[in-house]
C-alpha cells in the first residue's frame, strides 16, 4: 500500500456517506487503522490500537466529507487549535456527547426515514420473492 501510495492523504477511502454516528465512529477508526499503515514498524513506542491513534487534520477532514448533510456542518468546525490532536477514542467520546445533545429533530426524522426505507426494501424484496414463485407454478 505505501508503494501505491506513498503520502496517507492521497490514500483513497470512500465509504459513501455514513448514516448513523456509530457507523461514523466505525469509520473514523477505519481511518486510524489507515494512518497506522504508514506507522515506522521499528518504533515501537506508536499505538497499535486504532483508538489511541491520534485524530490528524487530513483524517478529520475526510470524515467530515463523509459525513451525512445534518452532521457535517456542525462537525466542520470543531478545531484543536495550538492543542495536540485528540486521540481516536477521546473524539469518539465527543462523537457520542454531541449526538446525544444534538435536539435537531431533523437528524432524527432522516434516521426514521432510513430505517422506514430499509424496512420497505426489505418489504419490496420478500414480496418479489413471493410473486416470483407464483409465477413458476
Amino acid at each position: 500500500m505505501r508503494e501505491r501510495y506513498p503520502f496517507s492523504e492521497d490514500d483513497v477511502c470512500h465509504p459513501g456517506k455514513w448514516t448513523t454516528m456509530e457507523r461514523g465512529i466505525q469509520y473514523l477508526r477505519e481511518l486510524a487503522m489507515q494512518e497506522m499503515v504508514y506507522y515506522d514498524p521499528d518504533n515501537g513506542q506508536l499505538p497499535t490500537d486504532p483508538d489511541e491513534v491520534q485524530c490528524t487534520r487530513p483524517m478529520w477532514r475526510k470524515f467530515v466529507q463523509s459525513a451525512p448533510l445534518s452532521y457535517a456542518n456542525s462537525l466542520a468546525v470543531i478545531d484543536w487549535k495550538g492543542e495536540e490532536a485528540p486521540m481516536v477514542d477521546e473524539m469518539a467520546g465527543r462523537l457520542r456527547q454531541y449526538k446525544g445533545s444534538i435536539s435537531s429533530s431533523l437528524v432524527s426524522a432522516v434516521e426514521k426515514l432510513f430505517w422506514n426505507f430499509q424496512q420497505l426494501k426489505e418489504d419490496m424484496s420478500y414480496s418479489s420473492t413471493c410473486t416470483d414463485q407464483y409465477l413458476t407454478y
